[in-house]
């Protein structure tokens, strides 16, 4: 779902220009939903917590029982050299994602060695500075361990 019209892909070890179909149709992550992601921002020249989400998305892998590829900091080096393709000034979007090519024998169980790996930067704007948002109180919770996996 590409809502920008500036986007940038890491794909098969290189960069590409623009929104190149990455994820075939029979791959295990279309097919079964093996497929995990992290959103960070970049921001006037900034990522804040850019590692934090690069290791976040290897241990969202490693839960999914895919064998994460890229180091966290190998990531991080990725991105930034990324980054150079936009204006300093530019809000992007960053989104490393990994998802499994294949499954095991039953079909079902994503099988880890076939896991390919992509960062999608994408220039969104952030909202303004302005903008408000109001927070109240739910009797819904966020999911937990016993009914997803949201570790």
């Amino acid at each position: 779902m590409a809502t920008g019209q500036n986007i940038h892909t890491y794909f098969g070890g290189t960069w590409h220009k623009g929104n190149p179909a990455i994820i075939n149709a029979a791959d295990h992550g279309a097919w079964l939903g093996s497929n995990v992601f992290d959103g960070a921002r970049y921001f006037d020249g900034v990522a804040p917590d850019l590692l934090a989400h690069c290791q976040r998305v290897n241990r969202s892998a490693e839960a999914l029982m895919l064998i994460p590829t890229v180091s966290a900091s190998d990531m991080v080096a990725i991105i930034w050299d990324g980054l150079k393709q936009f204006a300093t000034a530019a809000a992007v979007y960053i989104r490393p994602m990994y998802w499994a090519v294949d499954g095991d024998m039953s079909a079902i169980v994503p099988h880890g060695s076939s896991t390919a790996f992509a960062i999608c930067l994408e220039e969104i704007p952030l909202a303004s500075s302005n903008a408000s948002a109001r927070l109240t109180r739910t009797r819904f919770r966020r999911p937990v361990l016993e009914d997803a996996v949201v570790n």
